[in-house]
């Protein structure tokens, strides 16, 4: 069993047609795979009793564990939020699942008269964070303690109790960090065994299977690479990070625009500052500490609100 307290987000959302005239008791969103589990948003809806004349509409969440996830046992904390719950009865946001759990979480409920501001469509947009993951293996694309990579390293490099075997040439030329502790007049330049300490291995493991080229960055991938990049100054992994989230990444504009911010993303951040299409737009990036943005982003901004005056 592996466990992993680090936080991770993803985003689900799906557009709910024809809300106020639903002819189906169910409807599903599209599955999406995050983190080692199916994931779908569905909309049921029934009457609170059998006097009523309007019926009470439920959002909820439906899981499954995908079929590569080693390991039966597992259980998840999540915090599920979304502006739908501004009119919603069920405030719960936290939830605990498992294998053994129900495979559907109520989120939302929400009366048909609270309905009536959509005119037909409703899109329903979730943002889950995992507080806690146990029990979960999912499969290497590249393994890096095996006997191949033993054979060709000269280094092995522990993150949190996984030892990584990797060759100091070939990993230093894709980080400034390692250049440094391999080439430059460390004591650790001469160790056979180095820790590295407050790095997340399944991100470390994410970091090497980039570099060499085995695997994509993803929405689910992306936060830790960066941070990663950061980390150990990697103009590599912060290239194809930056290209993933211009080109490919489903994560909302708020989202993009943070990461922009916080790890210094230039054209990143000015394709989000273009993509603002209003004021609501402007709101909708801005963080809820003022001190996150410096000066000079701030300009842009209300250069960017004046703009639609």
């Amino acid at each position: 069993m592996t466990e992993n307290r680090e936080e991770k987000k993803f985003v689900i959302k799906h557009v709910f047609k024809n809300v106020q005239n639903a002819e189906q008791e169910v409807v599903y969103g599209n599955e999406e795979k995050h983190f080692g589990i199916f994931w779908k948003l569905r909309r049921s809806w029934k009457m609170a009793n059998e006097i009523s004349i309007s019926p009470i509409d439920y959002f909820q969440l439906e899981f499954r564990k995908a079929e590569d996830v080693v390991g039966s046992e597992w259980s998840m904390e999540i915090e599920v939020d979304s502006n739908l719950y501004r009119n919603s009865k069920i405030k719960n946001k936290t939830h605990s699942i498992s294998g053994k759990s129900e495979k559907v979480i109520d989120l939302v409920q929400i009366n048909y008269s609270n309905l009536q501001r959509f005119k037909e469509n409703l899109e329903a947009e979730f943002h889950v964070t995992i507080k806690k993951m146990t029990g979960f293996e999912i499969p290497k694309l590249r393994n890096f303690d095996d006997d191949v990579a033993k054979k060709f390293s000269d280094v092995c490099l522990m993150a949190g109790n996984q030892k990584f075997y990797v060759s100091k040439l070939f990993v230093a030329s894709h980080s400034v960090y390692f250049e440094s502790l391999f080439l430059g007049n460390f004591s650790e330049s001469k160790k056979s065994e180095i820790e590295l300490k407050d790095v997340d291995p399944n991100d470390f493991q994410n970091f090497l299977e980039l570099i060499n080229g085995e695997t994509f960055v993803n929405d689910d991938t992306v936060e830790g690479l960066l941070h990663l990049a950061d980390f150990f100054d990697s103009k590599t992994v912060f290239r194809k990070c930056e290209a993933f989230m211009m080109n490919e990444s489903e994560k909302s504009l708020k989202s993009k625009f943070e990461l922009a911010i916080k790890y210094r993303l230039e054209p990143l951040k000015k394709k989000c500052i273009s993509g603002l299409k209003n004021k609501e737009d402007v709101r909708s990036v801005l963080p809820e500490d003022p001190f996150q943005i410096n000066q000079d982003v701030w300009a842009e901004l209300f250069n960017k609100a004046f703009s639609f005056n």
